[in-house]
């Protein structure tokens, strides 16, 4: 937890960085709303909002902060390690780090099983029941994998700026 910490405040402490983290996380937030929006025939915004209670946004603004963070650490690593393995390694655990967020995000603020409608076609009918079913297993999940991304991005950010030093 220290070293997180440690990372995000190394980070942050930059000017640059800490202007993309604050213009990121309202950009991030309402890609969460929106994927469903979008992705389910009939649904529009305010529809969508009317069926999001206190505990979906406090869920979706603690995935945008967290998405927001770990995309700036991916950034951070990405520009200061110039190794091809250390690179292709940071994209693939930065895919798989998103690719969570979203996913986690998506489940977290479904507050009912038509909001699913859209990942049906992909995961199918019995999935996403069972998912639904186990929502705050999912939620749960996603918000552990998020956090060991972003603790594996603090390990490198403090070792990149340990051999800045």
């Amino acid at each position: 937890m220290k070293q997180t910490l440690l990372a995000i405040k190394t980070i942050l402490s930059e000017k640059r960085y800490l202007l993309s983290f604050l213009a990121l996380v309202p950009l991030i937030f309402p890609f969460f709303v929106y994927i469903p929006v979008r992705s389910i025939p009939g649904n529009s915004l305010k529809f969508q909002l009317s069926i999001f209670s206190q505990r979906d946004y406090i869920l979706t603004a603690l995935f945008s902060i967290l998405a927001s963070i770990f995309l700036i650490m991916q950034v951070f690593v990405l520009r200061n390690k110039s190794t091809s393995r250390t690179v292709l390694a940071s994209i693939g655990s930065g895919g798989i780090g998103g690719y969570v967020a979203t996913i986690g995000a998506i489940f977290g603020t479904a507050a009912c099983a038509s909001c699913l409608f859209a990942i049906v076609g992909f995961l199918g009918a019995s999935t996403v029941f069972t998912l639904l079913k186990y929502q705050w297993y999912v939620v749960s999940s996603a918000i552990v994998i998020l956090l060991i991304s972003i603790y594996f991005l603090s390990k490198k950010v403090n070792g990149i700026c340990e051999s800045c030093r």
